[in-house]
């Protein structure tokens, strides 16, 4: 009898458990239980134009789906350097993020090649050239295993320094200690043609090596500079811009498949919308820096000697063919060539 009384106590025990813990589940809001969360990471710092972007379109994607589509957003690289990112998403740690070129670099080569130096010499022709190809791009990207929500550009990249750059023999002075992302295959293969020495560094490393002296030389964005807090370290920027930094926001197509049609729709459009508005305003905050690093932060702009120009062309070029066969083909280089000059005679 007393073994009786103790499996009911057991048995009692277990029903009440599973009871309260059914009531609890069925407590919940129901938003709570069918809410898909996107895991979102990006180098970008807290109260930049980036983030104050991305911030919007995940408040505008909540109220579209009455709170059941949300962004939870990791920003200033707190979820590592974007091969980390990349790593963490094809483990499902991560969803979606904005990438620049390294990350973009890791899940589809090609697109790197809108990086190339001085392959677009204008706004207009890198707008042409990337909305001709947008099917195409969205299809590689797919076929990766991504979503491509939208592409985007963080401004033309110029040379910022403690020494005035003029020429290219003033790039290959010893005193100069260049940066390139350590998986930059396109920046590493241009200086290595122009005969510059690099010091290769990830995003987060560049500041701390500034202040330490390991660096003294980089290739930004004004906007970028002013953003990750560099510019105090340089006195001079010469005007050639040396490339244009391309980036751009993606999913997991396995997360995007788990989201129901109507929220796909959701997440594409808001997506787009905001991509199509971060361009138009990195644009002009890049304006808006290079007028700030100038009259405020006393940064001198100097200019890259009209004779220099020339050769400074060639060695892109050369580095645009040398990196056929590694990044791209022949075929996808020769399509946007084609497609750049048809831009030009037109224009």
């Amino acid at each position: 009898m007393k073994h009786q009384k103790t499996d009911y106590k057991a048995h009692a025990a277990t029903f009440l458990s599973v009871f309260l813990l059914i009531f609890g589940m069925l407590c919940l809001p129901v938003a709570h239980l069918d809410a898909k969360n996107i895991k979102f990471a990006t180098l970008a710092p807290k109260g930049s134009t980036w983030m104050n972007n991305f911030e919007a379109m995940g408040k505008e994607m909540r109220a579209k789906t009455d709170g059941k589509l949300r962004l939870r957003i990791f920003p200033n690289g707190v979820q590592g350097d974007e091969l980390d990112v990349v790593r963490k998403m094809r483990a499902g740690l991560l969803h979606a993020g904005a990438m620049t070129a390294t990350g973009l670099g890791e899940i589809q080569k090609e697109v790197l090649i809108f990086q190339l130096p001085r392959m677009f010499k204008t706004y207009g022709e890198l707008d042409y050239v990337r909305d001709y190809l947008q099917a195409d791009l969205e299809r590689s990207f797919k076929d990766a295993g991504y979503i491509l929500l939208g592409m985007g550009d963080i401004g033309y990249y110029y040379i910022f320094s403690n020494q005035p750059i003029h020429t290219i023999a003033d790039l290959q002075a010893s005193s100069v200690k260049m940066w390139a992302r350590t998986t930059d295959r396109i920046a590493l293969e241009f200086y290595e043609n122009a005969n510059i020495a690099t010091v290769p560094r990830e995003v987060s490393q560049v500041l701390p090596s500034l202040y330490s002296g390991q660096l003294n030389t980089v290739v930004a964005s004004p906007y970028v500079a002013v953003a990750l807090q560099w510019y105090d370290q340089f006195k001079y920027m010469s005007d050639l811009p040396v490339n244009v930094g391309v980036g751009a926001t993606i999913i997991t197509r396995e997360r995007f498949d788990q989201l129901s049609p109507l929220h796909q729709k959701v997440l594409r459009e808001t997506a787009q919308a905001y991509q199509h508005d971060l361009i138009q305003s990195i644009r002009k905050d890049n304006d808006r820096a290079l007028e700030a690093l100038q009259k405020k932060a006393g940064i001198e702009v100097v200019e890259f000697a009209e004779s220099d120009r020339e050769a400074w062309d060639a060695l892109a070029v050369e580095t645009h063919n040398a990196l056929v066969g590694e990044i791209y083909s022949q075929e996808f280089l020769d399509k946007i060539n084609a497609l750049l000059e048809a831009y030009r005679k037109g224009k």
